[in-house]
């Protein structure tokens, strides 16, 4: 027996070694991924102008410019759905855009936004903070500063108290701004955790060099949980603490997806049911929700008869989100099962999102090429009939096996291990001592308790 347990040991420790050495020569392989520049505030140390913004009052912005003893004509395009209430040393032209001349000291220019717009023009306020996308600038560069407290992105400031989580992996840095209004219904450690999965994870290209994610108290957008634009996003904190972290990963995979900002319309079924299931996929994955809490959330969007082809069938903004979701799920399934599980939806998106630079203007025909490339001609051709099918999907294929729950922590563990190669192999060691001892207490009993001859022989 003691043969065997040393046989055992040795497997255990080869099993373990090779396991973890595989890991680590995956993420050696891995070549870095280049990140797209995203050019922050904060980044315009060598800026011509800075830009003091402040909350003047409910609703109100204040930006103040400075040039540091040489300021130079330059124009502000203020957002889209901002109303212009007051200005130093601007001129207004007949393009609505508001020009400096250069003579005034301290030119300063005063707005005020109005809340729960969507599209691209997404406010919100409360007494003491404000939720506002920034203005744009001609012939100059601007570095913008919160004197008395807030943060600024590269397409939103908000103006108020909050805390901060920094991430940072490779070119690649997000940072997560939560109101202090919002602290108390979010989770604030499950969304760090979860961002850093993803960051590291999700591994599809297109990833900005700066990503802020804005957590705001309060309807930023009545018809919406959260937008994301460029290398921004923002998501509201009143759908309670588990939801809002799914938000939040939402809303940072649409900054990882080159068509997040060009395939609304028809086309939103790929952007929005995409990025809905990959979300699941990275929650379920990062241990974030169970086996049997992520297909709750897949049966939660079962239902609905909608051609995801023809818009005109949609009852509702969410049938992209719910039956786009199905759609997906059961695209990566049939992926897995054609490619033995060699590629996935997720192969589908990097390729997307490497055509046409940094942005893919997708159609049905491209992304079911990419499917084809990606998997084979009979899921493209099942991609393709079932768009323009109102059949309903079947939930049992896409399901996840539940399991008990220390099994599901083993399998946690594991994933842990596999990211320590020292500690594997050690626990490979004292797996294997274990056995070795067990196996020989069991001989030695059975050498001393048993009778050398049965009497029922």
């Amino acid at each position: 027996m003691r043969r065997y347990g040393i046989i055992l040991l040795l497997i255990i420790v080869v099993v373990a070694a090779g396991t973890t050495a595989t890991t680590g020569q995956q993420v050696q392989d891995r070549a870095p991924e280049s990140c797209i520049d995203a050019f922050t505030a904060q980044q315009w140390e060598s800026a011509q102008l800075t830009g003091e913004i402040r909350l003047a009052e409910d609703d109100t912005v204040q930006i103040t410019y400075d040039g540091h003893g040489e300021l130079t004509p330059f124009e502000v395009d203020p957002p889209t759905a901002a109303t212009v209430v007051n200005t130093t040393g601007f001129s207004k032209t007949a393009d609505g855009t508001y020009t400096f001349d250069g003579r005034q000291a301290t030119p300063t220019l005063t707005y005020r936004v109005q809340t729960g717009l969507s599209t691209n023009e997404s406010y919100a306020s409360g007494g003491s903070w404000l939720h506002t996308p920034l203005p744009s600038y001609i012939q100059t560069r601007v570095h913008h500063t919160t004197p008395e407290g807030g943060h600024v992105g590269t397409q939103f400031a908000y103006l108020g108290n909050y805390s901060a989580v920094t991430l940072q992996d490779g070119c690649h840095e997000v940072t997560g701004i939560i109101a202090d209004e919002s602290r108390s219904a979010v989770d604030s450690e499950q969304i760090e955790r979860q961002l850093r999965y993803a960051m590291t994870e999700y591994d599809v290209g297109h990833r900005y060099s700066k990503t802020t994610v804005f957590v705001t108290p309060g309807k930023v957008d009545p018809t919406s949980s959260g937008e994301a634009h460029k290398a921004d996003a923002w998501v509201s904190s009143r759908h309670g603490p588990s939801n809002t972290t799914h938000i939040v990963l939402h809303e940072y995979l649409h900054t990882r997806h080159s068509f997040g900002d060009a395939s609304l319309g028809e086309m939103s079924w790929f952007n929005e049911g995409t990025t809905e299931y990959m979300s699941l996929r990275l929650m379920l994955d990062a241990g974030t929700l169970s086996p049997r809490e992520y297909n709750k959330r897949l049966e939660n969007t079962a239902g609905g008869r909608a051609v995801l082809s023809n818009r005109s069938t949609w009852t509702d903004h969410r049938v992209p989100y719910q039956r786009g979701t199905l759609f997906n799920a059961h695209l990566d399934h049939r992926i897995r099962n054609a490619t033995d599980g060699e590629s996935t939806l997720e192969d589908v998106v990097a390729v997307a999102n490497a055509k046409q630079g940094s942005q893919f203007l997708p159609s049905e025909r491209a992304v079911f090429d990419i499917v084809a490339n990606v998997s084979n001609t009979d899921t493209a051709t099942w991609a393709n009939s079932t768009v323009d099918s109102s059949q309903a999907f079947g939930i049992s294929p896409i399901q996840q096996k539940t399991t008990p729950e220390w099994e599901y922590r083993i399998s946690i563990a594991r994933e842990n291990l596999s990211e320590q190669p020292l500690l594997g192999v050690f626990f490979g060691l004292v797996l294997g001592v274990l056995l070795m001892t067990i196996s020989e207490e069991y001989v030695n009993g059975s050498e001393d308790d048993s009778p050398g001859k049965s009497e029922n022989s």
